[in-house]
């Protein structure tokens, strides 16, 4: 199920990348959230692709990329934006607008505050920037000592299926096909533990970083409006730390809005990744 790509070297191990789109037009890097993978763009991939030349990345430890040992690599945003420069020098692409979703939206705002250059425009799409309240599972998997037991040997394949449904207005769009992808790659040698350096990681991500305050580029921050793990304070707080930044809200969506609703997605993200204004039919600015 994982659309064709290939591996690049980095000093953290393989990335796995999917290009797709006309050569020659303008670079698009997509960076996806916790336990997912290049794949769950899919939705919005097709029409994105007719006007970018898209990378795709699967971050370390996750997707189709290397899973190397947490005392390896931190796991954390700042490590992965690294590594997002790394792929990114090592394919030719010096500068690309970039959208970043949840855990993606975290280490896509790192990348435009450590390598600036890199970054022509930022999405961020309910992006994991500040602390949030952990759902019971999370919170048990964040007990000292036995948290990495429960998440490493008894997170079973329903306790994941939870966590997709929570995450969707709609839970039936957390289809079986879903859920038995993501559960094969959850379950690869290293892949536990790394999914847990993440959690660990993102859950002790300061409440006060200074990452958003040296963002320059043009920002657009698109967040699902019943959100309730990233609520829409997080966004608006998003905005005002980055200077000149758009908040913009999709209706009736969660956590993920490019799955649950692509075409108000788009309709938001194209405009705004070409530099152009947002049309009349886009998603209302959030004051």
């Amino acid at each position: 199920m994982s659309f064709p790509g290939k591996l690049i070297d980095t000093s953290a191990g393989r990335v796995f990348v999917h290009s797709s789109g006309k050569e020659g037009a303008p670079p698009l890097v997509l960076i996806h959230g916790m336990y997912v993978s290049h794949y769950y763009f899919k939705p919005v991939l097709t029409q994105l692709a007719e006007r970018f030349s898209v990378t795709a990345i699967d971050l370390i430890g996750f997707g189709e990329s290397d899973r190397p040992a947490p005392e390896k690599f931190a796991y954390d945003a700042a490590a992965q934006a690294d590594i997002v420069d790394e792929v990114m020098g090592a394919l030719g692409i010096a500068s690309a607008a970039v959208v970043g979703h949840s855990m993606g939206g975290g280490v896509a705002v790192a990348l435009a505050a450590r390598h600036p250059a890199r970054v022509s425009r930022l999405l961020v799409e309910n992006g994991w920037v500040y602390p949030i309240v952990m759902p019971f599972s999370g919170r048990l998997a964040l007990l000292p000592g036995l948290g990495g037991f429960i998440f490493k040997k008894l997170f079973s394949r329903g306790d994941l299926a939870r966590h997709f449904r929570d995450v969707f207005k709609d839970p039936a769009l957390a289809t079986p096909e879903m859920i038995d992808y993501y559960w094969e790659r959850f379950n690869r040698a290293g892949a536990r533990a790394a999914g847990h350096a993440a959690l660990k990681a993102f859950a002790a991500t300061p409440d006060n970083t200074a990452d958003p305050g040296r963002v320059k580029c043009p920002t657009l921050i698109l967040w699902g409006e019943e959100d309730k793990l990233f609520p829409m304070a997080h966004a608006k707080r998003l905005g005002k730390q980055i200077a000149g930044a758009k908040v913009e809200v999709v209706p009736a969506a969660k956590h993920s809005p490019h799955e649950e609703r692509p075409e108000e997605f788009l309709r938001a993200a194209i405009p705004f990744l070409e530099g152009r204004d947002v049309q009349a039919a886009a998603p209302a600015a959030v004051a």
